[in-house]
């Protein structure tokens, strides 16, 4: 049975004026990616033959958010030197970048985004590198992409999505409720539904559309571990809702504690205070990175 929430989605994915893609280039290297015997310099080739992807994959790979040892200069040297599982991640952090990334105006600051994006990413990484059944690379890739029905939603639905903003503020509420209130449906449900549509993988199109349930009981733990991670870059200043840094500033590190403590044992997480450490290394990444990307 459709809820009403998903109803609502589906009619207002009828109302874009542009329905957002995938890039070929990227589709057709992330299913050669998947198979079991791959092909690199079909893969390679495919890249190649997009060359703004190209070119963003390049700097992706340069950004601080890998921290190589060396410069990579080409798509190809990036393919030997890194491998089939990572590439495919960066593949996947170049769409989110392609479909953020729009001529389309938005209410929303696009690098506080992909700051609260890549924020999600790294920190999700980071708890999957203690968990026993969630890999690092899932972790990464449904951080970064939990958010994308906000963004498309955004730029779609310029004007509802400006009183979202506005109602979030004056009520100190987070977007996703304040979505509710407009548009009878969130981010997470057309977030979902463009997905479905891309074609991702059933565990990430599970975590955008299940990332802000209001039982985390229901949650697969890849999506409890995402919305775990996302409740902290919300406490640590990562947030879409503001559009300036004085804004933000003050929210950093009003989030409970020992709430996500309680939450990440729910998924057999016990290295709390190791993450506690590592956050604000991670913050800094997470702002050069953008930097890096952006500028």
């Amino acid at each position: 049975m459709i809820s009403d929430a998903s109803a609502a989605a589906q009619t207002i994915m009828k109302t874009f004026k542009v329905l957002p893609t995938v890039p070929v280039a990227a589709s057709r290297a992330m299913q050669l990616l998947n198979s079991s015997d791959v092909d690199m310099g079909k893969v390679a080739d495919i890249l190649l033959a997009d060359q703004v992807m190209a070119a963003r994959i390049v700097r992706i790979v340069n950004s601080p958010l890998y921290n190589l040892l060396q410069e990579i200069d080409s798509v190809r040297q990036a393919l030997i030197y890194l491998g089939p599982q990572r590439v495919f991640e960066i593949i996947l952090t170049s769409c989110f970048l392609e479909l953020t990334d729009s001529q389309m105006r938005s209410p929303l600051k696009i690098d506080f985004c992909w700051e609260h994006a890549f924020g999600v990413g790294l920190i999700a990484k980071k708890l999957a590198s203690f968990s026993k059944e969630i890999s690092e690379e899932q972790g990464y890739i449904a951080g970064i992409l939990h958010d994308i029905g906000e963004v498309i939603l955004a730029q779609q639905r310029r004007e509802e999505f400006t009183r979202v903003m506005v109602l979030a503020r004056e009520r100190e509420i987070d977007l996703y409720k304040a979505e509710m209130e407009v548009f009878h449906t969130s981010h997470a449900e057309v977030g979902g539904l463009l997905a479905e549509l891309w074609h991702f993988p059933a565990p990430y199109i599970d975590v955008i559309r299940h990332h802000h349930d209001a039982d985390i009981d229901d949650m697969s733990p890849l999506t409890l571990l995402v919305h775990i991670a996302d409740q902290i870059c919300m406490s640590i200043g990562f947030s879409c809702k503001y559009d300036s840094i004085e804004q933000r500033e003050g929210e950093v590190y009003l989030l409970d504690m020992i709430e996500i403590e309680l939450k990440l044992k729910k998924i057999g997480i016990e290295q709390f205070r190791e993450l506690r450490n590592s956050l604000g290394d991670m913050v800094q990444q997470v702002k050069q990175t953008v930097a890096s990307i952006y500028g």
